[in-house]
C-alpha cells in the first residue's frame, strides 16, 4: 500500500495503518532529525511530532507532493525551531556525544579492532565536517545523501527552487572535498 492509501485507512479509524507508516518511515525520519540536531532526545521528538501531526490530521495531500516529503518538512521545522529555543538559551556548539551508543563489542582479532577504528574514526571526521557546513548546505546534503531524497523532494521540503538545492549540494560537497583529508577523498569514503 502507498503511504496515502495507509493515510486514509489510518483517518477511517484503522489503527494498522498507522503502525505501517510509523514502521516505514521512523528511522529515515529519526536519522535525518539525529544528524541535522545532533540530539538524539531533540530527534526522537522531532520524528513524535511529525506522527502527532499527522494523528491530529494535519497531513493534506498537496500536488505533486508525498507524505515522505511532508514528513520531512515537518520533522526538519521541528528540529529548526528547537535549534532556536537552545539557541537563545545555550551556546548552539556544545559538547555532545559522538553519535555513538553504549560500548561497540569488537572482535579479538587485531585486523578487526584497527579496521573497525579505523571506520569509526572517518565516520567521525565525515560527521564533524558535515556538522560545520552551513545549516541549508547541511540539510539538502543529508536528504540527498543519506535519505536518497530527489533534487524535487528536497526543493519543496526547504522551500526552495530546484536551482537553489542544486547549488546548495554542489556547494555542500566542494566545501566537504575543502575541509576533509585528502587521504579520505582518496579513499573514496566521500563522494
Amino acid at each position: 500500500m502507498t503511504d496515502e492509501e495507509l493515510i486514509n485507512r489510518f483517518y477511517q479509524q484503522d489503527q494498522e495503518a498507522l503502525n505501517v507508516l510509523f514502521k516505514r518511515h521512523k528511522d529515515g525520519l529519526f536519522n535525518f532529525a539525529f544528524r541535522l540536531s545532533a540530539n538524539r532526545a531533540d530527534a526522537e521528538d522531532a520524528v513524535s511530532h511529525t506522527f502527532m501531526m499527522l494523528c491530529q490530521k494535519r497531513y493534506e495531500p498537496q500536488p505533486g507532493a508525498s507524505f515522505k516529503t511532508w514528513a520531512y518538512t515537518i520533522a526538519r521545522n521541528a528540529c529548526l525551531s528547537r535549534l532556536r529555543t537552545k539557541f537563545r538559551f545555550f551556546p548552539l556548539r556544545q559538547t555532545r556525544d559522538d553519535g555513538q551508543e553504549g560500548q561497540v563489542d569488537i572482535a579479538d582479532t587485531r585486523n578487526l579492532v584497527h579496521e573497525e577504528l579505523r571506520q569509526q574514526e572517518t565516520a567521525a571526521i565525515i560527521q564533524k565536517a558535515v556538522s560545520q557546513l552551513p545549516p541549508e548546505q547541511k540539510e539538502a546534503l543529508l536528504l540527498r545523501e543519506y535519505h536518497d531524497f530527489r533534487y524535487e523532494e528536497i526543493a519543496n521540503v526547504l522551500d526552495c527552487s530546484l536551482e537553489k538545492v542544486k547549488v546548495l549540494i554542489f556547494r555542500a560537497r566542494v566545501r566537504l572535498k575543502e575541509t576533509l583529508p585528502p587521504v579520505l577523498l582518496e579513499e573514496g569514503e566521500v563522494k
